[in-house]
């Protein structure tokens, strides 16, 4: 949806302006910061690097003025949280979201920033480190023009998102009560689209335990987990609702020993997607029926095999709403008077903003740079989106302050 024609008034064309003018003016040292940010590794097997990341981000934040704290997990994952109040009672309180954990390995192939014409690729260059860029250039920008005390701030950093967030999910929760906006800053779509809605993901594993036994002298004294599993898998799949935008997939099966013995084993990985609350509570009720079951065998095994199932949904769906279509609307009305074309998408990825959106705070995501090739080898983004998401950020902010209150949904 396109937002509302409201034209800026003309304090706000001069902020825009000085906006526009330190971005420009600093565009280069943007992407120095970030070619610096992708060739320091943070991937998931490297608690070193994501700790760094969260030493420079707190270096950054601290010089704008926040006030910076540190949360260490036992799991090896540390989270920043930095907030900026603001004494003006009618600020507007905004919740920043961004992760320094990618999933590139420090001991991989692809481990260094590149830049080739209007591209530039490397580990977590989009993901999601060009967001960080965009976040404090926004940030800085806005300082530029005396601004940044309108805003009651609130950021939030993590180093696990990459997993589900299992360590940080809380952090997020606590942090977005009584915000009323969230901005999120992932990779920006390859078509330019933001998130106005993200689906629900839950990861589930289903062990079956069988018996084993030789395939060709003694076939009866087994009881094969590999086959009992597939009729499993049939009936998980038929969980799937496409109507109601629910879909289930088998990713991963591994199971069995050799061809000639009875397969005792076998494990299969159960990715959800869904819509909406309701639609989670459905499917995790009846993936959890499975538990303790006793799957059907082949007639002549004397027995049953035995199922177990783990796991659980690590992000609530963020269903579409008014709240963030207005949002979205918002910041389209800003980029079409910034040249800068902005779909609006809902996404069957999920991502940190499904936490404040399934709280009703009204959220946007994708606003990082443009790119492609999330969590490949040939992950990149259009070098240009950097100055333009950052531009289009503080600009949409300024020009919210004027907007009515957001009643979420």
């Amino acid at each position: 949806m396109q937002g509302e024609e409201v034209q800026p008034t003309q304090q706000e064309l001069m902020d825009g302006n000085g906006v526009i003018r330190w971005i420009d003016g600093h565009e280069e040292q943007l992407i120095e910061q970030l070619r610096g940010w992708v060739d320091l590794n943070s991937g998931l097997d490297n608690e070193a690097g994501r700790q760094q990341m969260i030493d420079a981000l707190q270096l950054e934040y601290e010089s704008l003025g926040f006030q910076c704290r540190r949360l260490h997990h036992e799991q090896g994952f540390t989270h920043l949280v930095a907030m900026r109040p603001s004494a003006k009672p009618d600020a507007l309180k905004v919740l920043l979201l961004g992760h320094v954990d990618t999933v590139y390995d420090s001991d991989g192939t692809f481990l260094s920033f590149q830049r080739e014409g209007e591209w530039a690729s490397g580990p977590g260059v989009g993901d999601m480190k060009g967001g960080l860029v965009v976040t404090l250039a926004m940030l800085r920008a806005l300082q530029s023009i005396s601004r940044l005390d309108d805003f009651d701030w609130v950021a939030v950093h993590n180093s696990d998102e990459e997993i589900g967030s299992p360590t940080s999910r809380d952090v997020i929760e606590r942090m977005a009560t009584g915000r009323d906006l969230c901005l999120d800053f992932e990779i920006g779509r390859s078509s330019g689209a933001v998130a106005r809605s993200r689906a629900g993901v839950g990861a589930f594993f289903c062990e079956v335990e069988g018996k084993s036994a030789h395939a060709g002298m003694e076939p009866e004294k087994g009881i094969n987990a590999v086959l009992a599993a597939s009729t499993l898998m049939a009936e998980v799949v038929a969980l799937a609702d496409h109507s109601r935008g629910t879909k289930i997939n088998i990713g991963r099966i591994t199971g069995g020993n050799k061809r000639n013995i009875v397969a005792e084993n076998c494990r299969f990985e159960i990715d959800v997607r869904v819509q909406s609350t309701k639609e989670a509570e459905r499917v995790e009720r009846a993936l959890h029926d499975l538990k303790g079951a006793r799957a059907s065998s082949l007639p002549w095994e004397r027995g049953s095999a035995q199922v177990h199932l783990f796991g659980r949904f690590s992000r609530p769906p963020w269903p579409r709403g008014a709240a963030s279509d207005r949002l979205a609307g918002h910041f389209q009305t800003v980029a079409n008077d910034l040249g800068i074309d902005l779909p609006a998408e809902d996404t069957g990825g999920g991502s940190d903003a499904n936490f404040p959106a399934a709280l009703g705070v009204a959220t946007i995501d994708a606003l990082g740079p443009v790119g492609e090739g999330t969590h490949t080898h040939h992950e990149r983004i259009r070098v240009h989106t950097v100055a333009s998401r950052a531009k289009l950020c503080a600009i949409a902010l300024l020009r919210w302050q004027r907007s009515e209150p957001v009643m979420a949904t």
